[in-house]
């Protein structure tokens, strides 16, 4: 069985998938991610947030990836001391391989990684096996109607309500403000609204980003040299959804046969264009919203020196 919804969207969001691949096989340490955002109609069983440290002014430089993975593992290791207090159960995940963590939104451009991924159904494989071996899933599914219900509320709060973000692709999320998944970041980031806010709406400038730069004439252009290259290997096609569409299910060395024939055939500038639009037009969208990113960065540059506390008192 998987839980999951994320925060529930308000308005006209009806995105299509942009992103002409998603090989996005983050599997977050945080196990209660594949369950955030299932919002059962009972009140929490767990206890109150614990209280909050007092927060000091940090630098609001961009945090490092080192840093990134130690804020995710005290979030986990909060989130989980949390449904204990609250009389359940919760594994911590692992991260996947480096290479797993990869993801080509526009096109596949790197030769090496489309030899041993193609385009990533490898990947999707590994992360469904991993849900499907999560023991979160089965201690859940395990647990009587009445129980999961508690379980959910003690982990995402009794309803959607409390935490919101607009977002700039347009439409509202929100979020509960209760449950252990709101106190374990309320104790990293101290104010939970702003948190909550910029976070989304930093999150939701990726859409933003990739929807313009597959809208921009120059990555039209640069589709045309790109598709006679394919043609000249066997492969008819406009653009890379359509080389992945052409692919389907006929076999992992078709697949990685024409991921191949993708990687070289960028090399002609299609990679180039992509890259300069996705840093040009990611600029642009981060000066519109600001605010919005500082106030991410400086929360979560605040939040590293507690993370570590908390990542440290595991051991």
């Amino acid at each position: 069985m998987r839980i999951r919804r994320t925060s529930r969207p308000v308005g006209p969001r009806g995105r299509a998938v942009v992103a002409v691949i998603a090989v996005v096989a983050v599997a977050l340490p945080l196990v209660a991610s594949s369950m955030a955002g299932a919002w059962p109609g009972a009140a929490p069983t767990g206890p109150a947030a614990a209280g909050t440290p007092s927060f000091d002014p940090a630098p609001a430089g961009p945090v490092t990836a080192e840093e990134r993975q130690v804020l995710s593992r005290a979030e986990s290791l909060l989130t989980r001391d949390c449904m204990t207090r609250a009389g359940f159960e919760m594994w911590l995940g692992t991260s996947p391989p480096a290479d797993g963590l990869l993801s080509f939104p526009y096109v596949v451009d790197d030769i090496a990684w489309a030899r041993k991924h193609g385009f990533g159904s490898d990947l999707v494989e590994a992360v469904d096996a991993r849900r499907h071996a999560d023991p979160n899933q089965r201690y859940v599914s395990g647990l009587s109607p009445e129980r999961r219900e508690a379980y959910l509320a003690a982990l995402n709060g009794a309803r959607p309500q409390g935490l919101e973000a607009r977002l700039p692709s347009g439409g509202v999320m929100r979020r509960s403000a209760e449950g252990c998944t709101s106190e374990a970041q309320r104790r990293l980031y101290g104010d939970l609204a702003e948190w909550y806010r910029s976070s989304k709406v930093v999150a939701d400038l990726t859409y933003l980003r990739q929807r313009r730069v597959l809208a921009d004439p120059a990555w039209t252009a640069a589709l045309r040299p790109w598709a006679r290259c394919l043609r000249q290997q066997g492969f008819t096609v406009d653009t890379p959804e359509q080389l992945r569409q052409s692919v389907g299910t006929r076999g992992r060395a078709d697949e990685i046969a024409a991921a191949v024939a993708e990687a070289r055939c960028a090399r002609d500038g299609l990679a180039a264009t992509t890259r300069a639009l996705d840093v040009r037009l990611g600029d642009e969208l981060t000066a519109a919203y600001h605010q919005d990113v500082a106030a991410k960065k400086r929360l979560e540059r605040g939040a590293v020196p507690r993370a570590r506390a908390v990542v440290a008192a595991e051991h």
